[in-house]
């Protein structure tokens, strides 16, 4: 996603529970068609939980078993949810020129429930920045009419925490006391700066997730560049997925940045794009993990374009959103999300590309697409 400088001037194996690339590597550069579902075929967690008690064999309320009491009653089939969660970035609170100017405000004027707040990084640090503890009346606020959060660690620019730790443990304390005093525990890691994309830092990452999942109970989801098809997560990419699993992290979502492919994709539709992405990382899902079938890959599978225009030549226009939005829904992905919400609207008078999208007529009209995905 787009660094934050820029707008102020301006997933080898997974599973359980932002942003845009460069041309040449597609790692971004700020801050990622399923047949219905198989029958039966749930998404399998990682490590699989543990077995039913053996030799147990439960009684109804008369005393009988279930074959003689009868069977129990048939349920209807339960189509997976789609999490959406546009991002909203800390450096919104307190700004001018958005179409709002806080959660609460966002959620009257847009009818937002889920939000994914950008970006939690190191405040001088083994420990995180506080600008979600400086907004938490407005984030309670969200909350108590209906909204939920989700917090993400990392981004394109800025110093993250795990650089800053010099070992799993104290980034596990570092991420254990975030969840403590700001009682989110639905936590995002969008990693694309080169220096903690390395073996030995997803390593140690990932046993600081599962130390922090263990403790406090956390979801994890991971953002990661994606290349244009042919290609999907890049190499760095699953690595992170990877070492995470080899933790014995549950994985919620690895979301795919489908942004910033490069000046050649200028004048193009990019839903095209990053559909041939999210089938390329289906695959890839299901090569890596033993046992996990492609419909539980693409529930694995999250999508972020960037709306509008991009930080090169390309622009994910509102068509672009209705066949995502429409892909999504027919494959069932986990997430769907944009960067970012503050850009859905009109460009005010003097405004670039890194406060509004350059496509909009009116606000809210990605959010107003995105959203039929929640649809039942």
């Amino acid at each position: 996603m787009p660094p934050r400088s820029s707008v102020l001037v301006l997933l080898a194996a997974l599973l359980g529970t932002g942003c845009s690339g460069s041309a040449a590597s597609a790692v971004p550069d700020d801050g990622g068609a399923r047949p219905s579902a198989d029958a039966g075929d749930a998404a399998p967690t990682y490590p699989p939980p543990g077995a039913s008690d053996a030799g147990t064999t439960a009684l109804d309320d008369s005393g009988n078993t279930p074959s003689e009491a009868g069977p129990p009653p048939e349920a209807g089939p339960t189509a997976p949810t789609i999490d959406y969660a546009p991002y909203f970035p800390t450096w919104v609170w307190g700004a001018s020129g958005y179409a709002f100017t806080s959660l609460v405000d966002l959620q009257k004027k847009a009818g937002l429930n889920e939000v994914t707040i950008a970006f939690v990084l190191s405040n001088g640090g083994c420990n995180t920045t506080q600008d979600v503890e400086q907004n938490m009346s407005d984030m309670k606020a969200f909350i108590a009419a209906g909204g939920h959060v989700k917090a993400s660690f990392g981004g394109a620019d800025g110093t993250y925490v795990e650089s800053q730790c010099s070992d799993a443990a104290s980034l596990a304390t570092a991420l254990e006391d975030f969840v403590d005093t700001t009682g989110i525990t639905d936590l995002d890691f969008d990693i694309e700066q080169d220096a903690v994309l390395t073996d030995a830092m997803n390593e140690m990452r990932g046993q600081a997730l599962a130390t922090a999942q263990a403790s406090k109970h956390i979801q994890v989801a991971f953002t990661l560049a994606a290349n244009p098809p042919p290609g999907a997560l890049t190499t760095q990419g699953l690595s992170v997925v990877s070492h995470a699993i080899s933790a014995g992290v549950k994985v919620a979502h690895v979301n795919l940045m489908t942004m910033d492919y490069g000046d050649s994709y200028g004048g193009q539709p990019l839903a095209p794009v990053a559909i041939g992405s999210l089938t390329d990382a289906n695959a890839q899902l299901v090569s890596l993990v033993p046992g996990l079938s492609k419909s539980a890959a693409w529930q694995m599978l999250g999508v972020i374009p960037m709306i509008g225009k991009n930080d090169d030549s390309e622009v994910f226009s509102l068509d672009d959103a209705k066949t995502l939005a429409a892909f999504a829904v027919q494959n069932q992905l986990g997430l769907v999300s944009f960067w970012s919400i503050d850009r859905d609207q009109v460009c005010p008078s003097g405004a670039d590309y890194n406060s509004c999208s350059t496509v909009d007529t009116t606000s809210f009209q990605f959010d107003t697409i995105f959203q039929t995905v929640t649809a039942p």
